[in-house]
C-alpha cells in the first residue's frame, strides 16, 4: 500500500538522515576513478531502496524525491529523470486502474465473482477451486493482481459471513488465503496480467532490444501457471483442515438472481474488454505496445454514449502507484545509462561462488530463485525488485553468456511468488485487512507454496524451456 500509517516526526527525520548517510557513504567508498554520475546513481538507488523499504514517508513522495535527486545531484539529466513517465508500463498501470474503475461501475465484477463460486458447488474443495480459478479468468481482462483481488473479495466474504464463520475458522482462512495466493498466481501466465511482467518486458526491450509479445510470454510461463493452481488447491486444505465439507452459498445465488440479465452497461463493458484482449493477443501482428489497448479501453469506457463511466469517477485512481512506477523506471534507466548496472554486475561476479553457480546450467535457475527470494524479503515492493535486480542480472548474463531472457523470466516469476510476508504482494495486503489470517498463517502456507513454486519452476526450466529454446 502506498499510504502507510503516520510515523513519529523524530523517526521520519532520523530515517531520512540515514538515507542521506547511505548516499554519502557509497560515494565515499566507491573507487575514485569512477564517474560521478555512476557513483551518484548507485548512491541514490541505495538511499531510495532504504526509504521504500521502511516507508518513513509515502512511497509516492519518495518517488518524487528520486526524480528531483537525479538531476540535482548531477547523476543524470532531467530528461532521463523523467523518462519513466514516457514508458508504456507507467501508462499501463494507469489505464489498468481506470479499467478497474469502469468494471466496478457496473455489476459485472460482482456477477462474475458470485457465479465463479456457485459454479463449483457447495463443497469446501469446490468453492476453494472456484476461488483459485476466478482470478485466472479475470487476468484475461484486468491487468492488476490487486484489482482482481478487490473484485473477488466481497463474494468470498459473503460466503464466510453467511456461514457465521469466526475469524479463527480454518474455512475462512482457507478461502481468503486461497484468494490471496490465487491472485498472485494469476499474474504469471499472461503478459498484461501483472505490472512486474510489463516492467520486465520493457527492460528487455530497452536493454537488449528484445520484444516479448503476449503468446511468447504465455509459451514460456504456462506450465508454471497451470501447475501452481492444483498444487495450491491440494496444499491449503492440508494446512488448514476445514471444519465441515459443505458451504452455504445460497446468499450468492440470491444475489445473482437479483442481478437479473446482463444490463446494457455490462454488455458495453464486456465488448470493450473483449476488444482489449483481442488487441493484446494479436500484438505480434499489429506491433502495438501492451499499454495501447489498455489506454484505448479507458477512452472507450469514458466516452459519452459509448462509455460506461464518467471522467470524474474514471480518474479517481491510486495516482501514487503511477508516480512510483514512473520514478522506478527512471531510476532503472539511470542505472543502465550511467554504467552503474554493469559495474554492480562486475562486483557480484567477483564472488567465486556466485560466478560458479551462474555458470552451471543446472544451478542457474535455482540460484536466481534463491537470490530473488532473499532480495524480495528485504525489498518488499515487487516493482522495485524487478527494476533494480533485473538490469544488474542481465549484465551478468551477458558477461557469462547466459540467455538473458532466461534470467529475466526467472526473476520475474519468482517475485510474483512472494508468499512469505504480507507486504510482499498487493493481494496479501488487500486480504490481510479482513483480519481473518495472521502473518504466521501466511508464513506457514507461504513456505510450502514457495517450495512448490521453486520445484515447478526448476522442472519447467529443465524439461520445457529447452524445447522452446530458452536455455
Amino acid at each position: 500500500m502506498l499510504n502507510s500509517n503516520p510515523q513519529p516526526k523524530k523517526r521520519v527525520y532520523l530515517e531520512l538522515l540515514f538515507a542521506c548517510a547511505i548516499f554519502l557513504l557509497i560515494i565515499t567508498i566507491l573507487p575514485k576513478d569512477l564517474s560521478w554520475s555512476l557513483k551518484a546513481t548507485i548512491g541514490i538507488t541505495a538511499a531510495s531502496v532504504w526509504l521504500w523499504v521502511l516507508e518513513p514517508i509515502p512511497l509516492a513522495l519518495t518517488s518524487l524525491l528520486v526524480i528531483a535527486a537525479l538531476p540535482i545531484l548531477n547523476a543524470t539529466s532531467l530528461d532521463t529523470a523523467l523518462v519513466g513517465f514516457s514508458n508504456g508500463s507507467t501508462f499501463l498501470i494507469m489505464a489498468g486502474f481506470m479499467m478497474a474503475q469502469g468494471v466496478n461501475s457496473t455489476t459485472l465484477g460482482k456477477r462474475f465473482a458470485n457465479y465463479s463460486l456457485i459454479r463449483f458447488g457447495g463443497s469446501i474443495h469446490g468453492v476453494l477451486l472456484g476461488v483459485l480459478i476466478a482470478p485466472q479468468i479475470l487476468s484475461l481482462f484486468i491487468p492488476a493482481t490487486a484489482v482482481r483481488t478487490t473484485l473477488l473479495l466481497p463474494a468470498v466474504m459473503a460466503v464466510i459471513i453467511s456461514m457465521k464463520l469466526s475469524q479463527n475458522s480454518n474455512i475462512a482462512k482457507l478461502l481468503i488465503l486461497g484468494l490471496t495466493f490465487g491472485a498472485c498466481i494469476s499474474g504469471v501466465g499472461l503478459l498484461p496480467a501483472a505490472l512486474a511482467n510489463v516492467l520486465t518486458a520493457d527492460l528487455l526491450r530497452n536493454i537488449l532490444g528484445q520484444e516479448i509479445y503476449y503468446f511468447t510470454w504465455l509459451k514460456i510461463t504456462w506450465p508454471i501457471w497451470l501447475f501452481m493452481i492444483p498444487i495450491t488447491w491440494l496444499v491449503l486444505p492440508k494446512l488448514f483442515p476445514p471444519e465441515t465439507e459443505r458451504l452455504e452459498i445460497n446468499q450468492l445465488r440470491t444475489e445473482l438472481m437479483q442481478l437479473g440479465h446482463l444490463s446494457t452497461q455490462e454488455k458495453k463493458c464486456l465488448i470493450i474488454l473483449a476488444l482489449t484482449v483481442g488487441l493484446w493477443m494479436t500484438g505480434s501482428i499489429h506491433r502495438l505496445p501492451t499499454a495501447v489497448p489498455a489506454i484505448l479501453a479507458t477512452v472507450l469506457m469514458g466516452l459519452p454514449g459509448i462509455g460506461i463511466i464518467g471522467w470524474d469517477k474514471l480518474k479517481d485512481i491510486e495516482w501514487g502507484t503511477v508516480i512510483m512506477i514512473g520514478a522506478s523506471l527512471s531510476m532503472a534507466s539511470a542505472l543502465n545509462n550511467s554504467g552503474a548496472a554493469a559495474f554492480l554486475a562486475g562486483k557480484l561476479l567477483s564472488f567465486p561462488v556466485l560466478q560458479t553457480g551462474l555458470s552451471n546450467p543446472l544451478l542457474v535457475v535455482v540460484l536466481l530463485i534463491m537470490l530473488t527470494h532473499f532480495y524480495h524479503l528485504v525489498v518488499t515492493n515487487i516493482s522495485t525488485v524487478v527494476l533494480t535486480l533485473v538490469p544488474i542480472m542481465l549484465q551478468i548474463a551477458l558477461k557469462l553468456g547466459i540467455n538473458p531472457l532466461l534470467v529475466a523470466m526467472t526473476i520475474n516469476i519468482t517475485t510474483l511468488f512472494g508468499f512469505f510476508l504480507i507486504v510482499q504482494t498487493l493481494p496479501s495486503v488487500v486480504t490481510y485487512t479482513t483480519g481473518i489470517y495472521t502473518p504466521i498463517d501466511m508464513l506457514r502456507a507461504g513456505f510450502w507454496l514457495t517450495l512448490a513454486s521453486l520445484i515447478v519452476t526448476v522442472i519447467t526450466s529443465l524439461l520445457w524451456w529447452p524445447i522452446i529454446g530458452l536455455n
